[in-house]
């Protein structure tokens, strides 16, 4: 079946976060990670026969939606996993203060690789944890792990998780196996529980990329490692709050599983009909969306490229993200002025790096070029100041 991703329904007017932000505004907005795409057909239908069972109480996974977890584990990562290990959350954020809470006292410290998804920054605050930052590193064209600037950070505090996002949001890197095994070790040799979040492993569209799941790395860190994962940014259904965690080890599993007891340990019910659907059924609409998101980053790269004063260092591999070099203006807040000129976007401030935005690209070709259009406008006004 082809899939029209040129034509999707207005959501001006709807409960989209995305979009109330600018109601009213001539604003398109283009920040927050979700797509301007209709879910996959097998979701919608798996949707409308769970809603023909008029009660819409509490709701478990049944085995089935674990059994297409399991099956997707194995067959998409070479991942074989024992059913308990599995752990149904509502998302990746709850997720992250459960990991935190559990492998870490509050006495010790989260250390992450900036920039990073704004939650990697605030959740080891608000669990009440340390928090250590180390930018990546720029080298050969590409971003990458410092781990000189890591083992420094571990001599100011008493590290005990690793925050892990791979793919990368923003920047789109697909971290080699080479690279993760240094990170293992690195993360093994210092006693230090990795929380891979591996949301978008499935929008790598970069031909000579290959994601590798962390935690099937031959090492006693991997081993330990707490792998998040969900179908909610691949298939566009964040707001159905659907995600799992995969901790092998049983004593960390039982310390998250308390961690999150009584705050965020119910899924939707809808959640669980949309993950197995999408598992099960919504392969051929991921690769065509894949196959449209190329498209439109050849168009993202090619006008950023010509814009004055903007860049992007490292064509993203995965994602529907772009994380754009506005630092040649000098401002404090670039996305404030863009926002004038017409788009939403994410500041970078926010994920740790000043003086970038962050461009989401999920969306019809006609609207992004639009989105393009308004960003060259703005970048010449700033670069003529």
């Amino acid at each position: 079946m082809s899939h029209d991703f040129d034509n999707q329904p207005d959501r001006v007017g709807t409960d989209s976060t995305k979009w109330k932000r600018y109601e009213g505004r001539d604003v398109l907005p283009a920040w927050v990670a979700d797509m301007d795409f209709s879910a996959a057909p097998p979701i919608l239908d798996a949707l409308r026969r769970r809603l023909e069972h008029p009660v819409l109480g509490y709701a478990s996974a049944r085995r089935s939606t674990l059994d297409a977890v399991l099956r997707y584990l194995e067959e998409r990562h070479g991942w074989r996993v024992a059913p308990e290990s599995v752990v149904f959350t509502p998302a990746v954020v709850p997720s992250l203060h459960g990991v935190i809470r559990a492998a870490a006292e509050p006495s010790e410290s989260v250390l992450t690789a900036t920039p990073v998804y704004p939650p990697f920054l605030s959740a080891p605050v608000l669990s009440g944890r340390g928090l250590e930052r180390v930018p990546l590193a720029f080298e050969n064209g590409r971003w990458v792990f410092d781990f000189d600037a890591m083992e420094a950070a571990l001599a100011r505090s008493r590290v005990r998780v690793f925050l892990l996002c791979n793919p990368h949001n923003p920047v789109g890197r697909v971290f080699e196996k080479a690279e993760l095994e240094r990170l293992a070790e690195f993360a093994g040799r210092h006693g230090i529980v990795v929380c891979s979040d591996e949301i978008h492993c499935d929008l790598v569209h970069d031909a000579q990329a290959r994601h590798v799941t962390f935690a099937t790395l031959d090492s006693p860190a991997a081993r330990s490692c707490v792998s998040l994962f969900s179908a909610s940014k691949t298939y566009n259904t964040a707001g159905l709050l659907c995600g799992y965690a995969v901790i092998p080890d049983p004593q960390l599993r039982t310390r998250f599983r308390r961690a999150l007891s009584g705050v965020a340990n119910e899924v939707n019910i809808f959640g669980f009909a949309a993950l197995e659907a999408a598992y099960n059924h919504g392969e051929s609409w991921r690769l065509q969306l894949l196959d449209y998101l190329r498209g439109n980053l050849d168009l993202v790269m090619s006008e950023v490229a010509s814009a004055p004063g903007l860049g992007i260092a490292q064509r993203p591999q995965a994602t529907y993200l772009a994380w754009v070099d506005a630092r040649g203006y000098g401002l404090e807040n670039p996305a404030a002025a863009f926002e004038e000129g017409g788009v939403g976007l994410n500041d970078g401030a926010d994920f740790g790096f000043p003086g970038f935005v962050r461009l989401n690209f999920g969306c019809p070709r006609s609207r992004l070029r639009e989105i393009l259009r308004r960003i060259r406008a703005t970048a010449e006004r700033l670069s003529r100041r």
